[in-house]
């Protein structure tokens, strides 16, 4: 554990459940900054990209004693449970077919977002390398593009075409010319972008193209650099300017005078910005993003907006490049589809300059407003929980609300009531919610869905929830809970401390609730 750079934060006279569980996840949670002001945000190791590694690996020859240790994960690992997880470690170890392998790819069935036709053509070619699908020979190469995404996206298309090109006995000189070029030259970190999937799609497809090439034993050796003590691959090497970010938005939450404002945070996310204006995931990647610059943003200034003035203008200018014409925000480049979440975080980071930029900001609130469903939910995004979309929305909205003519309040005031409806009747007998109506509570979910409604606290709803986190914290004071991040989307990952700095965003909001002992919904 590194050492933090905070003192620890001074205890509340008042002895109550809410403050003793706030007080203790603060502590543990300050215990997890490092000594330069950063929120680490390992990833925790994942089967897609184990399995992916141990057939390159196997194909290769490379790396034998890393090969059986990736492999003893797969066959030991918590995750094979799930039939994704189990298809995948198997065909990587090379146990055959199942015959849930024609299910493999029906969880995509409900996933409704504009970039679901490229997802299902790279799990289907992902498959086809772990030999559990047959290429698609529907597929025609020559029409996968891929100039013009994110950069691990361009990569990961790249790769996909090549290794389709390969299945068919055909040379693939520009892709495997663009991919050597993006590894040896297009990130600074060893693991592409640190995006360890992107790079071992490149990797696997170079092998295919011109087996014992140079770069396949190198990025090989970088990958298994940055495996888990469990022996296993991450998605990402780390997250840790995302972390840091809301990890500081959770530490200078409602009872501030009770914490040290965490400054070194502040600095750290300071000294990450890029040229751009903007901030990406993680140090040494280069593709910045709406998010990550939202949340940075959103943090500077509630912690010292003097301070870092020319930060916020820079990452201010940065998100007015970026908006669409729409009125919405994409993830990662101007003219991409706009998203609901990426708009709200958008627009409450520019929300204490609305004065400054009326017209985009107006522009936000009215795709905001036309993108709320039926039901009162939205978009889930990079967050599989319904919450999520809803708790940034509402913050968004409440931002906007006094700068706006008496009938646009009367939409807003709709629009929340609806989010907030749909909410209530998707709260768990245990006082948790899910990612989605119906499913079992977790922590991060029930966060998101505290901190969407904390405006509205004086219910036997919120004394619930809350009830129900102080029955999740664990000894040590920290949190565990089902993974809420998804990329590729919609699969999840797991950044364990995201766990902590939900939880305890929500609490700072709601720690003058009473709650005299854990909910159990009887």
């Amino acid at each position: 554990m590194t050492s933090s750079p905070l003192p620890s934060s001074v205890r509340p006279a008042a002895i109550s459940p809410v403050a003793t569980a706030r007080q203790r996840l603060t502590d543990h949670l300050l215990g997890q900054v490092a000594a330069d002001g950063s929120v680490r945000g390992r990833c925790a190791s994942r089967a897609l990209e184990s399995a992916l590694v141990l057939a390159l690996l196997r194909d290769s020859g490379l790396f034998p004693r890393q090969r059986a240790e990736i492999a003893r994960y797969l066959r030991h690992h918590p995750g094979a449970r799930g039939t994704l997880d189990r298809v995948l470690s198997n065909a990587a170890l090379g146990l055959g077919p199942e015959a849930e392998n024609v299910w493999v790819l029906s969880w995509l069935d409900g996933f409704e977002h504009f970039t679901a036709p490229r997802k299902r053509l790279m799990f289907e070619t992902i498959l086809a390398v772990l030999g559990v699908l047959p290429y698609g020979h529907d597929v025609d190469p020559d029409a996968i593009k891929y100039r013009g995404f994110a950069s691990w996206v361009d990569l990961s298309l790249c790769s996909v075409r090549a290794l389709h090109l390969a299945a068919r006995g055909r040379g693939a000189p520009v892709e495997q010319a663009f991919l050597e070029e993006r590894l040896e030259r297009g990130s600074t970190q060893q693991v592409w972008e640190g995006n360890v999937l992107a790079h071992v799609l490149a990797l696997t497809a170079l092998h295919r193209l011109t087996p014992g090439h140079r770069l396949v034993r190198e990025g090989l050796a970088a990958v298994l650099g940055c495996r888990n003590p469990d022996g296993g691959i991450p998605f990402i090497t780390g997250l840790e300017i995302f972390c840091t970010a809301t990890a500081g938005l959770a530490l200078t939450g409602s009872h501030a005078d009770s914490t040290p404002p965490p400054t070194a945070l502040g600095d750290y996310l300071a000294a990450h910005q890029q040229a751009d204006g903007g901030w990406a995931y993680a140090e040494g990647v280069r593709q910045t993003d709406v998010d990550d610059t939202a949340y940075c943003l959103q943090f500077l200034q509630a912690l010292a907006p003097q301070r870092h003035a020319a930060h916020i203008e820079a990452g201010t200018r940065y998100l007015l490049r970026v908006a669409n014409r729409d009125g919405g925000f994409p993830t990662f480049l101007h003219g991409h589809a706009s998203e609901t979440a990426m708009t709200a975080g958008a627009l409450t980071a520019l929300a204490p300059r609305w004065e400054d930029h009326p017209g985009p900001a107006k522009a936000s609130l009215e795709y905001l407003l036309m993108s709320q469903r039926p039901d009162g939910t939205f978009e889930r995004s990079w967050s599989l929980s319904e919450a999520n979309a809803v708790f940034r929305t509402l913050e968004a909205l409440h931002h906007a609300e006094p700068r706006q003519s008496a009938a646009v309040r009367t939409q807003i005031g709709r629009a929340t009531a609806l989010a907030l409806g749909h909410l209530m009747t998707a709260q768990n007998s245990d006082g948790g919610w899910g990612q989605r109506a119906s499913d079992p509570s977790d922590p991060i979910s029930t966060s998101y869905a505290l901190l969407a409604t904390r405006r509205w606290q004086s219910t036997p709803a919120h004394r619930q929830g809350i009830g129900y986190l102080l029955a999740q914290q664990r000894d040590d004071g920290g949190f565990s809970s089902r993974p809420d991040q998804a990329a590729p989307r919609p699969l999840p990952y797991d950044v364990p401390v995201l766990a902590d700095i939900c939880v305890l965003w929500a609490l700072n909001q709601h720690s003058d609730i009473e709650v005299r002992r854990p909910y159990t919904g009887l």
